[in-house]
């Protein structure tokens, strides 16, 4: 039946998923840690205890110790009051008495110009392990470094990207963040970039394709709880 003049059309729409939207940072290299960490404990996180620390919750620092390497790193802390924070997923029943340990906070690039975001955080792949001994083929899994891809816009000469086209040139190991919109939950890498493209058109944007590689274990923050 014909709809009465003049009266309204039902608007159709579709409930697609959540919209591509986050807060992403990449940090520079540190500089040499001076801030000293008197104490750090033997629990999962490890608390780190020190002094006036001017620390906030979702901060990046970087540690350094010589009485164990195994620690140094780039972490997000989750702080618990003026003296202490948490390393995050730094678990310290590994770590023995560390008393040499220093952090010093890292420089933050915001990085909004990514359309696309895919992280393939772990990856393994099936090896051939069979020996001379084995009745029968043996195969295993091996643990492979995990990635991230990046797409999206680029801008020649923008602070950001001179900052990401020299560590793609130098190798660098440095520190990236996401926190998508909707999810409460940071989430930190250690990455190296792989490889680095860009192109463009005539008339059009500048494109890019980067590719990095996770390097150790991701750092996971709850925003508004603390430790997890």
């Amino acid at each position: 039946m014909a709809k009465a003049q003049g009266q309204p059309v039902a608007k159709r729409s579709s409930k697609r998923g959540m919209s591509f939207n986050s807060r992403t940072y990449f940090y520079d290299l540190p500089e040499t840690p001076t801030k000293e960490i008197t104490a750090l404990s033997n629990t999962k996180p490890a608390i780190a205890t020190s002094a006036g620390h001017g620390l906030k919750t979702s901060d990046v620092i970087w540690v350094e110790s010589v009485e164990n390497e195994a620690i140094n790193g780039y972490y997000l802390v989750s702080v618990s009051n003026e003296d202490t924070f948490a390393l995050m997923t730094l678990n310290g029943e590994d770590i023995g008495t560390v008393t040499d340990a220093k952090f010093t906070t890292v420089k933050g690039y915001l990085f909004c110009d990514a359309t696309s975001v895919k992280i393939a955080a772990l990856k393994t792949k099936t090896i051939d392990a069979t020996t001379i001994c084995d009745e029968g083929s043996v195969t295993e899994l091996e643990k492979e470094p995990g990635t991230i891809s990046l797409s999206g816009l680029w801008t020649p000469d923008k602070a950001v990207q001179d900052f990401l086209e020299e560590m793609a040139e130098e190798l660098e190991t440095i520190f990236f963040t996401l926190k998508p919109r909707g999810s409460k939950y940071m989430r930190g890498y250690q990455v190296k970039i792989t490889s680095l493209d860009w192109d463009g058109k005539s008339g059009d944007k500048w494109q890019f394709a980067m590719e990095l590689q996770i390097n150790g274990r991701s750092r996971k923050l709850d925003t508004t709880t603390g430790a997890k």
